[in-house]
C-alpha cells in the first residue's frame, strides 16, 4: 500500500514537470506588422555608409596631382627658346640693304613741254631732294607701251637723289599726234631733244638719256644731238638714220654707255643687235645680259628685276661722281 502510494506521488510530480516542461514559456506578446515595420528604417541608415564619401575625399588625392603640374611651370625650357632669338639679330640682313639706303624723299609732278614742231608732250616729273644737277630722261617702247612702264623705276631712282622725267612720245599716251613727213629717227631726237630740254630749263645741266627698245634708238639718236652724262640702252638698237651710224660721232663720245639685253630677247636678232652696237661704241662702255627672253622694260617684271635695277642705279651712281 505504502508502495503504491509512492508510485502515485511521484507520477503526480513527473506529470507537472512534464507539464511544466511542455508548456510554452510566458512568451512575449507577438510584435503586430506594424511593429515590424521600423525594421526596414536600419536599411536606410545603411545606406550612409555608401553616402560615406570618404572614396570622394580619396578623389582629392588626384587633385594633388595637378599640384604636381608646378612640373610644367618649370618653363625653363621655354626660356631657352630665346636662344632663337639669334636669328632675329640675322634680320639686320634686311639691314643689309643698305644699297636702297640713301633714301631720299621726292615729289611728283605732272608736266607738259613742246617740241620745236610744237607738238605738246604729256611727262612726268619725278624731283628729288637729293643735291646735284644730275638729272634722267626715261623713254619708253613702243606698241601698247608709254612713260607708265617707266614709273616704278623712275621713284627708285628719285628716292637715290637723282631726278628722273618720264614722258609720252608724240602719238603715245597723253601726247599729241599729229602727222610729219620727217623720218622716224628724226622725230624721236626731236621728242627726246624737247624732254632734255625740259630738264636743263629746271637747272640741271648732266643729262642721262635710258631708252628701252625705240627708247633706246632715240636715245642714240639724241645722243648725236645732245651733249649727255651718260647713256643706258635696254635692248634697243642703233639709229636707222644713215648719217648715224658711227658713234664715235656722238656729242659726248667719252661718256660712259650701258648696254643692257637678254640673251634670248624674243624681239627677232635684238640680241646680235644690242651686241653689235655695243662693239661698234667708243669706251667706257659695259655690257651686261640676262638670261631668258624679255625684251626692254619686260625684264623689269622678269626674275632679274631687282639685279636689273641694281645695275642701273650703280651705273647712275658711278655718273654722278663723275
Amino acid at each position: 500500500m505504502k508502495r503504491l502510494v509512492q508510485l502515485i506521488v511521484s507520477g503526480i510530480a513527473m506529470t507537472a514537470i512534464i507539464a511544466v516542461a511542455c508548456s510554452p514559456a510566458p512568451t512575449a506578446p507577438a510584435l503586430s506588422e506594424a511593429e515590424v515595420t521600423p525594421l526596414p528604417t536600419p536599411i536606410p541608415t545603411d545606406t550612409p555608409s555608401p553616402t560615406a564619401t570618404p572614396l570622394p575625399t580619396d578623389t582629392p588625392t588626384p587633385e594633388s596631382t595637378p599640384t604636381d603640374t608646378p612640373l610644367p611651370t618649370a618653363t625653363p625650357p621655354p626660356t631657352d627658346t630665346p636662344t632663337p632669338e639669334p636669328t632675329p639679330t640675322d634680320a639686320p640682313t634686311p639691314t643689309d640693304a643698305p644699297t636702297p639706303a640713301p633714301t631720299v624723299q621726292f615729289s611728283t609732278e605732272t608736266v607738259s613741254f613742246m617740241t620745236e614742231d610744237d607738238i605738246e608732250l604729256a611727262g612726268t616729273l619725278f624731283l628729288s631732294e637729293g643735291e646735284g644737277d644730275t638729272a634722267v630722261v626715261l623713254a619708253h617702247m613702243a606698241g601698247e607701251n608709254d612713260q607708265e612702264s617707266w614709273k616704278p623705276f623712275a621713284k627708285k631712282i628719285a628716292r637715290s637723289g637723282i631726278t628722273a622725267l618720264t614722258f609720252d612720245f608724240r602719238c603715245y599716251g597723253q601726247s599729241d599726234c599729229r602727222g610729219s613727213g620727217d623720218s622716224g629717227a628724226i622725230l624721236l631726237s626731236r621728242d627726246l631733244g624737247a624732254a632734255i630740254g625740259f630738264l636743263r630749263e629746271q637747272g640741271f645741266q648732266r643729262i642721262v638719256c635710258i631708252g628701252a627698245s625705240m627708247g633706246g634708238r632715240g636715245c642714240v639718236n639724241a645722243a648725236f644731238d645732245e651733249e649727255l652724262a651718260g647713256l643706258v640702252i635696254v635692248a634697243g638698237t642703233g639709229s636707222s638714220h644713215p648719217d648715224r651710224q658711227n658713234l664715235e660721232g656722238f656729242v659726248s663720245p667719252d661718256m660712259p654707255k650701258l648696254f643692257i639685253v637678254s640673251e634670248n630677247d624674243h624681239i627677232a636678232e635684238r640680241t646680235l643687235a644690242m651686241t653689235r652696237l655695243y662693239e661698234s661704241a667708243p669706251e667706257p662702255k659695259i655690257f651686261k645680259t640676262f638670261s631668258g627672253t624679255a625684251h626692254g622694260t619686260e625684264l623689269f617684271d622678269s626674275k632679274h628685276g631687282k639685279a636689273l635695277r641694281s645695275t642701273i642705279l650703280d651705273f647712275l651712281a658711278g655718273v654722278e661722281r663723275r
